[in-house]
C-alpha cells in the first residue's frame, strides 16, 4: 500500500516513517508538514494511505478529508489528544492512534487496514469453477475449495482451507449458487462444506481457529442432515 504522512511535527512524522519501513506490505511516498501540499498531490497522485494528524496550524484532520474526493485514500489519524476520537470516527477513518505512537498500536491499526484492503470486487460461477475478482486478478477455484461462507454486513467472506475472499454479496445469493447437497447453512450468518465438519461441541463447530455457532433456527435441520447415530 502507498501511504503518505501528513503532520507539522516532524519527530512525529519520523516515527511514523520507522514503523512504515517496519512493515513490508507499505511504501512510504511522501512526507508533508504543510496539509495543503498535501491536497494538491494527492489530487494528481494514487495514493492507498495517509497518516493524517489531527492538529494542524494551517488545516485541521477533519478540515483536510473534507477537501477530499468522496473515494479518497484510507485514513490513520494521529494526534496527541483522545477527546477527538468520537469526531474522527465520524469520518470513516481507519484509525486512530495516540501519540507518541508505540509500534504495537500501529502494527494493530495496520492489521485493521489490510483486512480492509483485501476486499475483491466479484464472484461468478459457472458449472463447478468459481471465479472470484481481486484487484486486476481474476481468481480461479474449484467450488469444492470453498469451505465455509461468512456473510458480515454487505460483504460474504468465503473461506479455503489455505486463505479467505471478500466479496460485495448477500448471504441470500450465496445459498442459491452454493448446492444444498453439498452445503448447509447452519446460522444466518454462516454456510459450510458439509465435508469440511470434524467435529461439533457445545453446538459450535471448529473450522481450523474460528469456532462457527449452529443457530437455533436452524440446529433440527443440521442434525437431521448430519444422520448422527
Amino acid at each position: 500500500m502507498k501511504c503518505v504522512i501528513i503532520d507539522d511535527d516532524k519527530m512525529s512524522r519520523d516515527i511514523l516513517e520507522h514503523f512504515i519501513s517496519k512493515h513490508s506490505e507499505l511504501e512510504l511516498v511522501k512526507q508533508f508538514d504543510n496539509p495543503v501540499e498535501a491536497v494538491s498531490f494527492l489530487k494528481l497522485n494514487k495514493i492507498d494511505l495517509i497518516f493524517l494528524d489531527v492538529e494542524m496550524p494551517q488545516m485541521t484532520g477533519m478540515e483536510f478529508i473534507a477537501c477530499l474526493a468522496d473515494n479518497h485514500p484510507k485514513v490513520i489519524f494521529t494526534t496527541s489528544h483522545t477527546q477527538f476520537a468520537i469526531e474522527a470516527f465520524k469520518y470513516n477513518v481507519s484509525g486512530y492512534l495516540v501519540k507518541p505512537v508505540k509500534f504495537d498500536q500501529f502494527s494493530l491499526a495496520m492489521k485493521k487496514v489490510l483486512r480492509e484492503n483485501i476486499s475483491v470486487q466479484s464472484v461468478d460461477f459457472k458449472d463447478n469453477v468459481v471465479f472470484i475478482k481481486e484487484g486486476k486478478t481474476i481468481v480461479k477455484m474449484d467450488r469444492s475449495d470453498i469451505k465455509l461462507i461468512e456473510c458480515v454486513g454487505d460483504y460474504v467472506t468465503l473461506f479455503s482451507k489455505d486463505r479467505s475472499y471478500v466479496v460485495h454479496a448477500t448471504m441470500k445469493s450465496m445459498e442459491s449458487r452454493f448446492s444444498n447437497i453439498e452445503y448447509i447453512r447452519v446460522h444466518r450468518s454462516f454456510i459450510i462444506r458439509l465435508d469440511a465438519i470434524e467435529d461439533i461441541e457445545d453446538d459450535t463447530i471448529a473450522f481450523g481457529d474460528k469456532l462457527v455457532p449452529i443457530g437455533k433456527t436452524y440446529k433440527k435441520d443440521v442434525y437431521k442432515r448430519l444422520n448422527i447415530m
